[in-house]
């Protein structure tokens, strides 16, 4: 005689375990009369484990091997797709292989709706590492996921373009007037090429004015390892400006009124954003294309553009590869004056 085994072992409390059990036994019971046959079904062996349950140890499991960032993020999309299943049919009692390929479908046509191409595209991207996951733990068979398409990749090109050289003047002058700590920051993106969120953590300690340079630890880098950024002459003049006479204070404290000068309290990367949007852009004028991530892309097209050796622009961008470096060349709107006086016709 064969037999299929459904474990409820893993629920502690007998009166829930026979609840669980029984709900089983009469969704099993209409899935017979249907015709179902379970010795035919392919069907995984944790296939009746509980969907919220099983979402919840995939969150444990994954904070102890991501970052903070990272584990903050698929909280975030966990949280967003069990307020779906809520408000769907489903509830803390729904098994894992209740959650069909239609269901997946419909999911992604609510969040198409509610989102940009892009960040559809980034969903799918969670959600297929989500059901993976559940696959390589015997939850599932199949990703349901894998039956939605992602948009094309003509959709989801980044919405931000290159300051022209008047737009960065206008901004270096309303900043130096307005925000000194702020265009600290700017020029740190635009110069030094360092990423939002490692700004926000560095700390005074880590600006080194004799050497000019800016050290990034690994415990604050994106690709966790040691780097140095150095800082170019015109802009030692602004960094001389801030007072980093306490080592521990965060470089760009949060202050009120979008202070950011050095302080006890970092402030976020998200609070440097919303300082750009709704300040710094209407009141220079410019359109979103402008973004405060526009200046790392116009300041390696400048560097590179400017004859900068492509390795000494790669070192400081900290690029993998040449190649990527090699991208930002003639990356500009402007015509070439070296190509407008080719003159190879006859």
């Amino acid at each position: 005689m064969r037999r299929i085994r459904i474990k409820l072992n893993r629920i502690p409390s007998l009166p829930e375990r026979r609840r669980v059990g029984r709900k089983i036994m009469a969704d099993l019971g209409i899935k017979l009369q249907m015709g179902w046959n379970p010795f035919t079904e392919n069907i995984a062996p944790k296939a009746y484990a509980l969907m919220f349950e099983t979402l919840d140890k995939f969150l444990a499991v994954k904070t102890k091997d991501n970052r903070p960032d990272t584990v903050r993020g698929y909280t975030s999309y966990v949280k967003l797709f069990k307020k779906w299943l809520l408000e769907h049919g489903f509830d803390e009692t729904s098994y894992v292989c209740s959650f069909t390929e239609s269901d997946a479908i419909d999911f992604m046509d609510d969040r198409d709706l509610a989102v940009s191409a892009r960040t559809f595209n980034n969903s799918i991207l969670f959600f297929r590492v989500l059901f993976n996951w559940m696959i390589e733990r015997k939850y599932i068979k199949d990703n349901p996921f894998m039956a939605v398409k992602r948009k094309p990749k003509r959709l989801t090109q980044k919405i931000r373009r290159l300051f022209t050289p008047e737009e960065f003047n206008e901004l270096i002058i309303w900043l130096e007037a307005n925000n000194v700590p702020y265009l600290v920051m700017a020029l740190m993106c635009y110069c030094c090429f360092i990423r939002p969120k490692e700004l926000s953590m560095l700390r005074c300690r880590d600006i080194d004015l004799d050497n000019q340079l800016i050290r990034i630890s690994a415990s604050i880098a994106k690709n966790e390892k040691d780097y140095t950024r150095t800082i170019p002459d015109s802009m030692m003049k602004y960094v001389r400006k801030l007072d980093l006479s306490n080592p521990g204070h965060y470089l760009f404290g949060d202050h009120p009124m979008y202070d950011f000068s050095p302080g006890t309290k970092k402030a976020s990367s998200r609070r440097f954003a919303s300082y750009w949007s709704y300040v710094v852009r209407p009141a220079l004028g410019f359109p979103k294309e402008l973004q405060f991530y526009s200046l790392k892309d116009t300041g390696i097209t400048n560097m590179v553009n400017s004859g900068v050796p492509l390795t000494s622009v790669q070192q400081q961008a900290d690029h993998s590869s040449l190649a990527i470096t090699s991208i930002y060349i003639g990356k500009t709107d402007r015509a070439s004056e070296a190509l407008k006086a080719v003159d190879i016709i006859d």
